[in-house]
């Protein structure tokens, strides 16, 4: 069997499949038309032919067997049909990508290639979006407490469009980078989000917004557009026609000043797991816009999707590195607690708690197993207490050498993750199919000669 630095560039070939991971044939080729490997600026890309898919992988990751570091299975064609199907259920809403939600560059490269924006917050952020070929025009600087070291990378750059929400950021940008376009970011939170971003970010519409505006008009600077976040993980898609109105307000306000703002930024707070829908967003977004900003209004509707187009892109697939039996004072067991090679400090972030039992894979097949399902305690491996992933679901009795393969896992769980305890981060697998691959060269090919059109 082939190692897995090997495998990670390999073509699967499953003109034999019919016995499972046994039938596969595995080749190492390189280059485009004649294997599969594949590159986009120095981004290495496992191509998947014919009808393999991201189970075929897992299963060659398994047939490894175990080992200490996790791995994380990024899908692409996943995020190629995250975009198709934005595009389809919001055809007015241009989406900037929150880059902190997952920086993966291959991840960043696709949506590049898609014609996709993003939402940066840092200088790093910045500078990612543009190695990977990303238009400044297509950057918003989407951070309302900016360094002034930062605000002078951004102009350097080309980077015009940033948000504000106070007196002193107005300040900052009047001194360092004057001819910037300016998004008001007010506050709007939904009663039902995990996380209520309008306790660090965001000024009250009704007060703090009007006298912002008349200062931005005092000081000269153009204000472009209104923005909102209704907070992350979201769960109630009518607060968006809320948000929505208010901003209106704003508009019809900033034109009383002599203002004529043309951007309306409706931020994020999109499910992005397999199982939850953007349906009911897309619903009562484009009602509340065709009802305060009609297409008549010629207002440009951007938004800041980051859990949406990544949640369910990713696969981890970790490993029972140990475990622990509980018992009760007479004998029984109360509880089997097992310590994976991934956890909080991991892939699983505080954002995401699980809710569900992950598939398990058996290290050892041959191995008889009870059906009798036991409370039981998933860990990381970590020294921390804290290093929970779940806690009294019923499963099945695992052993070590056991894979647990947990889906929709791709939103903030890289991006947070650490070497506490010197464990290491998972490894990242980027595969492709070569039907979504060409569809990006494709892509590419368009923008370039509208470019040369232009």
């Amino acid at each position: 069997m082939w190692g897995l630095r090997t495998v990670f560039h390999s073509f699967i070939n499953l003109s034999g499949r019919s016995q499972g991971i046994s039938r596969l044939n595995w080749v190492v080729r390189s280059g485009f038309r004649d294997g599969t490997i594949v590159t986009m600026r120095k981004i290495r890309y496992n191509l998947l032919e014919d009808d393999a898919s991201v189970k075929d992988v897992i299963e060659l990751v398994v047939s490894q067997g175990p080992k200490d570091e996790p791995v994380h299975i990024l899908d692409l064609d996943d995020v190629v049909a995250k975009h198709q199907n934005w595009r389809r259920k919001l055809p007015r809403v241009d989406p900037f990508y929150a880059v902190k939600c997952n920086d993966d560059p291959a991840i960043v490269q696709t949506l590049i290639a898609l014609g996709a924006g993003f939402d940066c917050a840092s200088k790093a952020e910045i500078e990612l979006v543009l190695q990977r070929g990303g238009d400044p025009s297509r950057i918003i600087y989407a951070h309302t407490a900016k360094s002034i070291d930062s605000l002078v990378y951004a102009k350097a750059c080309g980077i015009n469009l940033m948000t504000f929400d106070g007196e002193i950021e107005l300040d900052k940008i009047n001194q360092v980078h004057p001819e910037a376009s300016l998004v008001l970011r007010i506050r709007y939170d939904s009663a039902n989000a995990q996380v209520s971003l309008g306790k660090k970010f965001g000024c009250d519409p009704e007060h703090e917004a009007p006298q912002l505006l008349r200062y931005a008009k005092s000081l000269g600077l153009s204000v472009v557009g209104i923005s909102f976040h209704v907070g992350s993980g979201n769960s109630d898609h009518e607060c968006f026609y809320g948000a929505i109105k208010a901003a209106k307000k704003l508009f019809d306000y900033a034109q009383s000043l002599g203002y004529d703002l043309r951007l309306l930024d409706i931020g994020g707070g999109y499910p992005g797991d397999h199982d939850k829908p953007i349906d009911p967003y897309a619903t009562t977004i484009n009602g509340a816009l065709q009802r305060f900003f009609p297409l008549k209004s010629n207002v440009r509707v951007i938004a800041e999707p980051g859990t949406y187009y990544v949640a369910s892109a990713v696969t981890l697939i970790a490993n029972v590195q140990s475990k622990r039996i509980v018992r009760t004072p007479q004998g029984t067991v109360r509880e089997l607690m097992y310590y994976l090679n991934d956890g909080l400090f991991g892939s699983f972030d505080w954002l995401n708690p699980r809710k569900y039992p992950p598939q398990v894979i058996p290290g050892n097949r041959q191995l008889v197993r009870s059906r009798e399902q036991f409370s039981t305690t998933l860990w990381g491996p970590t020294c921390d207490s804290t290093d929970l992933i779940l806690s009294g679901m019923a499963m099945e009795e695992l052993q070590i050498g056991d894979f647990l393969v947990f889906d929709d896992m791709g939103a903030y769980g890289t991006v947070l993750a650490t070497n506490f305890n010197g464990f290491a981060k998972p490894k990242v697998m980027v595969y492709i199919s070569r039907r979504s691959w060409e569809q990006l060269e494709l892509e590419k090919r368009n923008r370039r000669t509208k470019r040369k059109g232009h």
